[in-house]
């Protein structure tokens, strides 16, 4: 596998973003409706944080168990309550192979890319498959992911 390639390369660029005030109720019906597994969370462009499904899988079945409608889940928390704080984070210029270290550790599938704290694209383990079949079947060479973003 090439080690030329960078996050810049794989990164979906045109990332929106979720903030701390949206409702768990919003990103479950994002996550569903976009089948996406993770998001990152932003003010002005600053990466605050990151949520993902497991994050909130594990707030639903913390207050679904105790028989709590969705509107008291809104009511309860908000993305700021329910993402990862201090998140892992790599610039444009990380390679394909920092990259795969950092996630291989398999504690996240998501690696938000940032410039001077400000998040300008995202890697996840999906766009790192999508480069080893394009390498597979291409060789190396001049990766792009051209891919358009999400969020909310």
């Amino acid at each position: 596998m090439s080690t030329k390639i960078t996050a810049k390369q794989i990164m979906t660029s045109k990332v929106i973003v979720a903030n701390t005030a949206n409702k768990p109720s919003q990103i479950l019906e994002f996550f569903n409706s976009m089948k996406i597994h993770h998001l990152p969370v932003a003010e002005n462009d600053k990466l605050l944080g990151i949520v993902s499904i497991s994050d909130l899988v594990k707030v639903l079945t913390k207050e679904l168990s105790g028989n709590v409608s969705m509107t008291e889940i809104d009511a309860k928390y908000t993305v700021g309550d329910i993402m990862t704080k201090n998140v892992t984070s790599v610039n444009e210029n990380a390679t394909l192979e920092e990259m795969l270290e950092i996630m291989g550790e398999g504690k996240f599938q998501a690696l938000p890319i940032t410039e001077d704290g400000n998040i300008v694209g995202i890697v996840s383990n999906r766009d790192l498959v999508r480069v080893y079949d394009w390498e597979k079947n291409h060789g190396e060479g001049s990766y792009s992911s051209g891919g358009a973003g999400f969020g909310i």
